[in-house]
């Protein structure tokens, strides 16, 4: 027996040496703590360093910590394993949590209070260049009765902290609400407020006003907003995202006051006002978007899928295209048809009919109405069509302007947009005259050649059949067949021998 109690007398000393050695030297702190970091560290995937752990007022406790090797935050209360009381301070230049940064300074105090399985927590302070406040309950695996606001923030510097593409720039205000959240569940919404916002790949010096509503419920999102400004509006309804399926679905209703803002965008010089509205709907990694514009004074009708988009004109102006395109304005009508442009392979087909067209004034037409003495601009053409085929920057088509009496047809045109060039062979039959010839050189002054020789047989023609009347020139022609009959016969007759 008194071998025992000497064992148990020399096990107590040495846990309460131990007990000592922790709670009442630095060195068994600071052991302590470095066993604490590496708890955290390995439990959160970041590299938490424990600083200072001090444990001479035990229940007190004042702890801080350095994460990721940039902000510090500072502990000071009472903690045990069921419940906690403790006043915290985080601040440094820069914070960094997983794979999440933040590049300017942070500034946050708040409190810690309740058991561990019910832990409240709130705080405000600085962060995002703008003020933040919150307040939350941690349970189990979960976050309940979350409530934060950012105000005055930068956005650009909370996407990028989101890892997201900072395509918004300007101060934010942002409140978040939910009933619980968590990896897997969550319940709340979400609404952000930008009173001078600006999109730098847009328009980087036109400020906008942006309102926008996100509900939460579990994997599915749903959204609407819409953003104003002096070069125009979009509205954004019927917003969807499910997280798991990866598919999203919006309704949008856009109306811009001027295009050429978005010259960089689009990389094409176009001008006017835009009114178009559509759906777009993403899954299985495909895109899919869908809308009308009257932006040419008809319909036309737009769906991109698989880098393909089509397109459908219903009445829609040639003079308007044409214009937005800077091609020369030959031609005034209205056109129905189909136009299907292959993006990734950068070809394009089209195939259209043409209602009510007339011919504009151009060096083309002035040459044609002097050289037959007929003003070819009066005439309305009602059974027209235009085909080509475009790729690398040219344009292969045939326009043929009909109104079962007079015709013009523009066969074998080849028009660069690289050179700026223009080489098409053209039939005109007006009032029975017949031009034929070519147009050659460039979009903006095309140098125009006409067949003489059959300009002039066309006009003699008509003269001829004039001079002798109608029923004497069909009868010269009865006799000049048979003529020709005859003599072949005969020819044949004599090589036959």
């Amino acid at each position: 027996m008194r071998v025992f109690f000497k064992y148990i007398f020399w096990l107590l000393s040495f846990f309460t040496l131990i007990i000592f050695f922790i709670f009442a030297t630095k060195l068994g702190s600071k052991t302590l703590g470095y066993f604490l970091g590496e708890y955290l560290s390995s439990k959160t995937s970041n590299i938490i360093k424990v600083e200072t752990f001090n444990l001479s007022n035990y229940p007190q406790l004042i702890i801080d910590m350095k994460i990721n090797n940039g902000a510090k935050v500072h502990f000071e209360g009472t903690a045990n394993y069921s419940s906690v009381d403790m006043h915290y301070h985080l601040q440094g230049k820069q914070y960094s949590w997983n794979d999440m940064v933040l590049n300017t300074p942070i500034n946050i105090e708040g409190q810690m209070k309740g058991l561990v399985t019910n832990l409240k927590i709130k705080g405000k302070g600085k962060a995002f260049d703008g003020n933040i406040t919150f307040n939350f309950t941690r349970i189990p695996n979960k976050y309940k009765n979350v409530h934060l606001h950012l105000s005055n923030v930068q956005s650009d510097t909370v996407l990028k902290f989101l890892k997201k593409k900072p395509l918004l720039r300007g101060r934010a205000d942002i409140k978040s609400e939910f009933k619980f959240f968590s990896k897997y569940e969550r319940e709340g919404n979400s609404t952000i407020y930008m009173k001078r916002g600006f999109m730098p790949s847009v328009a980087p010096y036109i400020p906008f006003i942006l309102h926008s509503n996100i509900e939460f419920k579990n994997f599915l999102y749903k959204f609407n907003g819409n953003i104003a400004s002096d070069i125009g509006s979009l509205v954004i309804q019927n917003a969807y995202y499910h997280k798991i399926l990866k598919k999203a679905e919006v309704d949008y209703n856009l109306n811009l006051n001027e295009l050429s803002y978005f010259e960089e965008l689009s990389k094409h010089q176009f001008h006017g006002k835009l009114n178009t509205k559509g759906m777009i709907h993403y899954e299985d990694k495909k895109f899919l978007l869908k809308g009308d514009t009257d932006k040419f004074d008809g319909k036309l009708l737009y769906k991109y899928k698989d880098k393909k988009l089509d397109l459908r004109l219903e009445n829609v102006s040639l003079v308007k295209m044409l214009q937005q395109f800077h091609y020369p304005e030959l031609l005034s009508a209205k056109v129905f048809g189909t136009v299907e442009y292959d993006i990734e392979k950068k070809i394009a087909i089209v195939n259209t009919k043409l209602r009510k067209a007339h011919f504009c004034e151009t060096k083309l037409t002035n040459i044609i109405s002097k050289a037959i003495g007929v003003n070819v601009l009066a005439e309305i053409y009602d059974n027209s069509s235009f085909v080509g085929g475009y790729q690398n920057e040219r344009l292969n088509s045939i326009l043929k302007i009909d109104n079962g009496i007079n015709h013009f047809y523009l066969t074998d045109t080849i028009l660069n947009k690289a050179t700026n060039r223009i080489n098409s062979k053209f039939a005109v039959l007006i009032h029975g005259d017949e031009v034929f010839g070519e147009i050659y050189g460039t979009l903006d002054h095309p140098s125009v050649s006409v067949d003489m020789r059959r300009l002039l047989t066309s006009q003699l023609k008509k003269r001829f059949s004039s001079f002798l009347g109608t029923s004497q020139t069909e009868k010269l022609k009865t006799d000049i067949d048979d003529l020709k009959g005859n003599l072949s016969k005969k020819l044949g007759d004599f090589f036959s021998k």
